[in-house]
């Protein structure tokens, strides 16, 4: 038998279990549980000692901020009113959050909401409804720029030379790179990193025609490499008849 208020009598027979004066069938809103004045704020049948919450707020009384006032759970910034308060504003910005207000816990009495998404410019991360967080958009408040990669204030999408190299993106192999604009072998790295543009095996430094895979020497100075030119060391013979055509002539 559960004795809770310590009379020897067991509650079965006892016809007040919590001796508060109240009669077990009265009834007593809080049978075994001492509460001589029934205090039951939401009424409903249940007294506030025993009912985890006491004003059927749905948040229990132990992480409601206002155990007591069925309008009011939260008090977000500490000004001793509810964040439900009617007529009454979170974030102190003068703008009720009944209007509502749509940043309710960040000040901004302006309500500027860029994108019209209902989330005010101050809290949402992404004003533009880009797809780009601000923190990372070039332009922050332009849905069809993010990007600016020669920083001159036109975004990418608009800029004709992105990385402002002079040489237009239409034409240049590496439009957001301003080092590089032209890759003649196509292997990836740009001309002025590659030290053999033309990917024919000789460094540029030692290729007369770096640019030209099936040419690197000119043995006569002649601008005509010698796998084209019928006299490489233009002497008048013609290669195919002369043993030394490769050596340039002394004259």
């Amino acid at each position: 038998m559960v004795r809770p208020d310590g009379d020897g009598i067991g509650n079965n027979t006892d016809t007040d279990d919590d001796n508060d004066g109240i009669a077990d069938l009265a009834p007593d809103n809080c049978p075994v549980d001492h509460n001589s004045n029934q205090t039951d704020t939401d009424a409903d049948g249940t007294g506030d000692v025993c009912d985890p919450d006491d004003d059927s707020d749905g948040m229990a009384d132990l992480t409601d901020a206002f155990p007591l006032d069925e309008t009011e759970c939260y008090r977000s910034d500490h000004d001793g009113i509810g964040d439900n308060g009617r007529c009454l504003t979170d974030d102190n910005d003068g703008v009720a959050d009944a209007t509502p207000d749509n940043c309710p816990y960040i000040r901004n009495p302006g309500q500027e909401d860029y994108d019209s998404d209902g989330s005010g410019n101050v809290c949402d991360d992404d004003d533009d409804d880009d797809g780009t967080l601000d923190n990372q958009d070039a332009f922050p408040y332009d849905a069809t720029e993010w990007k600016d990669t020669d920083g001159d204030g036109i975004g990418n999408n608009a800029d004709t030379d992105d990385d402002g190299d002079g040489i237009l993106d239409i034409n240049d192999q590496f439009p957001l790179d301003p080092n590089e604009s032209l890759d003649t072998d196509g292997d990836g790295i740009g001309n002025n990193a590659d030290p053999d543009d033309d990917n024919d095996g000789v460094l540029d430094g030692d290729d007369a025609f770096p640019l030209d895979a099936t040419e690197s020497v000119d043995t006569d100075g002649d601008g005509i490499g010698n796998n084209t030119d019928p006299d490489d060391d233009n002497d008048g013979v013609a290669d195919g008849q002369d043993a030394s055509h490769w050596m340039p002539v002394n004259r």
